[in-house]
């Protein structure tokens, strides 16, 4: 009879507790995280681009750094969540993808206040949602030029989101938008932002813009996992394991969506794969490529938590969160 009753249960809808306090918790993360300053101030690094290393030497104060860093997360999760409304990557209406990605970037003390990849993982967000609204529409080459140019803003804050470019060419041929045309228009798209940057650098005899940035793009440095804290092995390992389920269900309940949603959802799948490979592959700026992958794996665990039920998936979705708050409560403890 408590099977019964944990199977009939919808897991969880912006009414459910679970999910109210998980978001309080998350601003409860970023109150404590300003308090102990965690995070800040913020520093450029030598392999960082020269517009990120002037915008950190230009943020006024604590305050405003925080400010930018938590609105700039806030937006990125409205955006999943308008996706998912108007792309249908779940069946039913639920704010699990507002949530999750707002649990995963808050809790997480390397994300917190703002860092190179804040504003270039908007930037993908935008860019995921234009391919996604060209599906089928191979005539619609401007939404493969704005694709492509948002990626290319992105990356004049974090040179490593030029990786994901050929993700989202995978995209178009899955999403049957491929052509030639629209092939050019996003190499003019990503073209025109460096060209724009090139004449900068024409102009004040200054090509650092080029040679730091790309020189760190192709400097490979394998991750090891012997190398993490306890916790930040847990929670690493908890996302990534809870998405192989997640993405072991579509597979195996492929038919249960349609054909327009199973697409959608197996470019996530192949998205939260890409971001987890470029995530090993490149050491130096791991923290980073692990929240470009909090955007797939947002949506794909709200899709399982949402579509499946019963007790063990009601004690994962509970234990989700109080892994990522204990993680940040032990990193809050070890601080002090």
């Amino acid at each position: 009879m408590r099977e019964g009753r944990y199977s009939s249960r919808r897991l969880p809808v912006v009414s459910r507790w679970p999910g109210i306090l998980t978001i309080i918790a998350c601003l409860g993360c970023w109150i404590m995280g300003y308090a102990f300053s965690i995070g800040y101030p913020v520093y450029g690094e030598v392999s960082s681009t020269p517009l990120w290393n002037i915008i950190c030497m230009a943020l006024p104060g604590k305050a405003f750094t925080y400010f930018i860093g938590f609105i700039l997360m806030a937006l990125g999760a409205l955006l999943l969540h308008r996706a998912n409304l108007e792309l249908r990557f779940i069946r039913e209406k639920t704010l699990l993808p507002f949530i999750l990605y707002i649990l995963f970037i808050s809790t997480n003390p390397d994300f917190l206040p703002l860092n190179a990849t804040s504003l270039g993982t908007y930037c993908l967000i935008l860019a995921m949602y234009e391919l996604f609204s060209s599906y089928h529409s191979p005539e619609k080459v401007s939404k493969a030029f704005n694709t492509a140019l948002l990626i290319g803003i992105g990356s004049l804050l974090w040179i490593h989101i030029i990786w994901f470019l050929p993700l989202f060419w995978y995209g178009m041929y899955t999403f049957r938008t491929f052509s030639l045309r629209g092939v050019i228009a996003s190499l003019l798209g990503i073209g025109i932002i460096y060209w724009l940057l090139f004449g900068w650098n024409i102009l004040f005899y200054n090509y650092q813009s080029f040679i730091i940035p790309f020189a760190s793009l192709f400097k490979i440095n394998l991750q090891g996992i012997g190398e993490w804290d306890l916790w930040q092995t847990i929670t690493t390992l908890w996302i990534a394991g809870l998405t192989v389920v997640a993405s072991f269900n579509i597979i195996t309940h492929e038919f249960d969506d349609n054909l327009r949603t199973r697409e959608y959802l197996f470019f996530l799948m192949f998205f939260a794969i890409w971001a987890f490979t470029l995530f090993f592959l490149y050491e130096q700026t791991s923290d980073e490529l692990l929240e470009i992958a909090c955007i797939p794996c947002s949506i794909l665990l709200a899709h399982f938590f949402t579509v499946q039920k019963g007790k063990i998936v009601f004690w994962l979705f509970l234990l989700t969160p109080l892994l990522f708050l204990a993680r940040f409560i032990n990193y809050i403890w070890n601080f002090l």
